[in-house]
């Protein structure tokens, strides 16, 4: 009788201890409920491209926007945004129209197929940079009206913004960059999408300026503005000029999509290198090692020793970018929006 009466009380215990367990574990449970898996979240491009070359990271937003960002071999980058409808089992891009894909999501995999059933698999990963990061976006400290309409270079003079010459005008222009007034000119018969200062202080330094659709470039004194030479064919189209000293020079070409590194100073001249990129770079500018590019709508800073490699990118948002500037502490920019022309000086500095 003892020993039935042990056993019932141990027996108790056993039922009271799996009691307390059961309990802890169902209240664990409700403290903690399973997330639904969601294609919301940062992913990395694993392999394949999603909607824009060389994309890399996708940033899929809860706002119902998407940001695509994208670098090349050479560093230069780009990014992409647009509105999005994402349901279970696919995502609606609308840029230019609506692109349909299919998903699957697996953990922390996502599985995108296009239309024309390509395939690209993304990898879950919080780290990867914001959109704001990856191409800066600057301010615009002051702006005024361009003294004509066009996608032209500019340079500066250590006292004016020179403003390239298109069809749109019959000389090249020397803005005040306080006023925006056009002050003075520069005659020439070249149609001079890209202008440039030589950096050389003497009084006979050169102007160098392109012409409509040439694979040349010229340079000027600047104390007589007559012509001292005529370059080696380039590529046609050249939009941008970038003095590095009073011997070298970057060139763009805009047909050809290449860079050149110029060597005026030996007869004959030498194209010292030329770096072939994936847009059509218009105006440059050199500052203390670096090269800036634009690529119509971004600026692109570039080392260029010991290779040649976009380090930081640059936008201002809604405005192309035609031509780069340096006044000695803040760099300008030939712009337009919206069909309007115009100069702006932004908060971009050395």
């Amino acid at each position: 009788m003892k020993s039935l009466v042990k056993n019932n009380a141990l027996n108790r215990k056993l039922m009271l201890v799996l009691f307390v367990v059961v309990t802890a574990v169902s209240c664990g449970k409700k403290d903690e409920p399973i997330k639904p898996e969601t294609a919301f979240g940062k992913w990395e491009v694993i392999s394949g491209e999603f909607f824009e070359e060389n994309s890399k990271y996708v940033h899929i937003n809860e706002d119902n926007t998407i940001d695509i960002l994208s670098e090349d071999g050479l560093g230069f980058k780009q990014e992409r945004s647009a509105i999005i409808t994402v349901s279970d089992k696919q995502i609606t891009i609308s840029i230019y129209g609506s692109s349909i894909y299919n998903y699957m999501l697996q953990e922390d995999k996502l599985t995108i197929t296009g239309a024309s059933g390509n395939t690209i698999a993304l990898k879950r990963n919080s780290g990867i940079p914001d959109a704001s990061s990856w191409v800066k976006e600057l301010s615009i400290l002051s702006e005024g009206a361009a003294p004509w309409d066009g996608e032209v270079d500019i340079a500066y003079n250590d006292t004016h913004i020179v403003y390239g010459k298109d069809r749109n005008a019959n000389r090249i222009g020397l803005v005040n960059p306080n006023n925006f007034n056009l002050e003075g000119e520069i005659v020439t018969t070249k149609s001079a999408y890209a202008v440039e200062v030589e950096k050389f202080d003497l009084p006979d330094k050169y102007i160098f300026q392109s012409s409509n659709g040439h694979a040349n470039f010229y340079a000027y004194y600047e104390n007589t503005n007559t012509l001292a030479f005529e370059s080696l064919n380039l590529g046609a189209w050249i939009k941008g000029l970038a003095s590095i000293d009073d011997k070298t020079i970057w060139v763009s070409s805009s047909n050809e999509k290449q860079l050149y590194y110029y060597n005026y100073n030996v007869v004959p001249n030498q194209i010292l290198e030329t770096i072939d990129v994936d847009f059509q770079p218009q105006g440059l500018d050199y500052q203390e090692g670096f090269l800036y590019v634009s690529d119509g709508r971004r600026i692109h800073k570039c080392q260029t020793n010991p290779t040649f490699m976009a380090v930081e990118s640059y936008k201002i948002p809604n405005h192309n970018i035609s031509g780069i500037a340096f006044d000695g502490t803040n760099f300008w920019f030939s712009t337009s929006s919206e069909s309007n022309y115009k100069l702006v000086k932004s908060n971009l500095t050395l």
